[in-house]
C-alpha cells in the first residue's frame, strides 16, 4: 500500500525462501500433532484402564514429562527442523508406556488385599469407639466393704452400624496405599528395566558422528528419564493421595458388553 506507482506490482526471491513453506508448516504441524497425539493417547489410556480418573492423572503425567523433555531440547540448542520434528511426535508414543503399566497396575489391584485392608482399618475405628463408651462400674465382692474390683462394661453405640467419615477417609487412604504398594510391586521393576535398556540404547547411538543419530539417542536418553520420573515420582503419589477407590470412575466395560450381546441375540431371535 505504501510502495511507489512503479513497485507496487514488483516482486523478488531470495533462496533463503526455498524452505520457507516447510519450516512453517513444521511449527505449525509439530504441535498440531502433538495435540492430536495426547488426544489419542487420552483415549487409550481410558480404554486400557477404564477409569476417567487414572486416564486423567495419567495424561497430565505425560504432559509434564513431554513439556520437560522439550525445554531440554531447547536447552540443548536444538532448532525445528524434520528430525525434530519427528522426535516431538514419537515423544507422546514413548512416554505414556510406563504411566499405563502403573495405572493399569493400580486398576485391577487384588480385591483380597482392599479388603483385608478395610477390615483392619474398621476394627481399628471400631476399637476407638468403643473405648470413648465404656462405663466403669465399682463392685464389691459381697457388695459391701472398700476393697472394690473395677473393670469396664462396653456400650453398644447407636452409630457403630454406620461408618463415621473418619473411619471412611481412614479405609479410602489405606485402599489408596495398598494400590499404589501392588502396583510398584507388580510392574516396578519391569518399568525401571525397560527406561534403562531404552536409556542405554539411547546413549550408544549419542556416540555416533551423524547428527540425526545423535539427536535421536539424546531424544531417547532424555524421553526415558523424564518419562519414568514423572511416572514414578509425580503418577505414583498423586493416585496415592487422589487417587480413585472402589469403582469411582471406573466404567463397566463387562456390563455394557453383556448388555449388547444380549440385544443382539434377542433381535436374532426375533
Amino acid at each position: 500500500n505504501y510502495a511507489p506507482e512503479h513497485l507496487k506490482h514488483a516482486w523478488f526471491s531470495s533462496p533463503g525462501f526455498a524452505f520457507y513453506g516447510v519450516q512453517r508448516e513444521l511449527l505449525v504441524g509439530s504441535y498440531s500433532s502433538l495435540v492430536a497425539s495426547l488426544g489419542i493417547a487420552l483415549l487409550v489410556l481410558f480404554l486400557t484402564s477404564g477409569n476417567l480418573f487414572i486416564a486423567f492423572y495419567a495424561l497430565v503425567t505425560i504432559t509434564f514429562a513431554i513439556a520437560v523433555s522439550i525445554a531440554i531440547f531447547a536447552a540443548l540448542g536444538w532448532e525445528l527442523g524434520i528430525v525434530e520434528a519427528i522426535i516431538v511426535i514419537m515423544s507422546v508414543g514413548l512416554s505414556v508406556d510406563f504411566t499405563v503399566h502403573f495405572g493399569v497396575a493400580y486398576i485391577h489391584t487384588n480385591e483380597k488385599d482392599i479388603h483385608h485392608v478395610r477390615r483392619i482399618v474398621a476394627k481399628k475405628y471400631a476399637d476407638k469407639i468403643l473405648m470413648k463408651k465404656t462405663n466403669v462400674l465399682s463392685i464389691n465382692d459381697n457388695g459391701e466393704g472398700d476393697n472394690c474390683l473395677e473393670f469396664e462394661v462396653e456400650q453398644p453405640s447407636p452409630r457403630q452400624s454406620s461408618p463415621t467419615y473418619r473411619q471412611l477417609l481412614g479405609e479410602h487412604q489405606a485402599e489408596r496405599e495398598t494400590r499404589v504398594h501392588e502396583s510398584v510391586a507388580r510392574v516396578g521393576s519391569a518399568v525401571f528395566m525397560a527406561a534403562f535398556t531404552t536409556f542405554a540404547a539411547g546413549f550408544s547411538m549419542t556416540l555416533s558422528s551423524l547428527t540425526s543419530f545423535r539427536q535421536m539417542g539424546q531424544f531417547l536418553m532424555t524421553i526415558m528419564l523424564t518419562s519414568y520420573v514423572f511416572a514414578t515420582f509425580f503418577f505414583l503419589p498423586l493416585c496415592a493421595i487422589m487417587g480413585p477407590v472402589g469403582n469411582c470412575g471406573s466404567i463397566p466395560f463387562n456390563t455394557i458388553c453383556t448388555f449388547f450381546k444380549r440385544c443382539c441375540s434377542r433381535r436374532r431371535s426375533l
